[in-house]
């Protein structure tokens, strides 16, 4: 949940900053969101898309370890033939999708 800022706050785009708006929201060109235009060091540090995008990371990096476990296993000799078959890329299909679609 974002830190309520001070009433009267501009709010601009960090790569378009032509773009204004009284309350925060996401810049209607590029899709960012909207940074207070003056920052004040009484008000406290929103780090809610920092947490987003950490837990997306590792979300994603455990998704993506078992992915490449079974698509590199074909170089293990004597590996369960389950591996090569259809069974592990459905499964790396599954693993990879979210990685790929949400993490990503």
């Amino acid at each position: 949940m974002a830190a309520p800022h001070a009433p009267g706050t501009l709010y601009t785009c960090p790569m378009h900053p032509e773009i204004e708006s009284d309350k925060p929201g996401a810049c209607p060109i590029c899709g960012m969101a909207l940074e207070p235009k003056t920052i004040s060091a009484a008000s406290p540090e929103d780090d809610s898309e920092l947490r987003d995008m950490t837990r997306r990371l590792w979300i994603g990096a455990v998704l993506t370890l078992p992915v490449f476990l079974l698509a590199m296993s074909h170089l293990i000799p004597r590996a369960p033939a389950w591996i090569a078959g259809d069974a592990s890329r459905w499964i790396q299909f599954v693993l990879a999708t979210p990685a790929v679609l949400w993490a990503g």
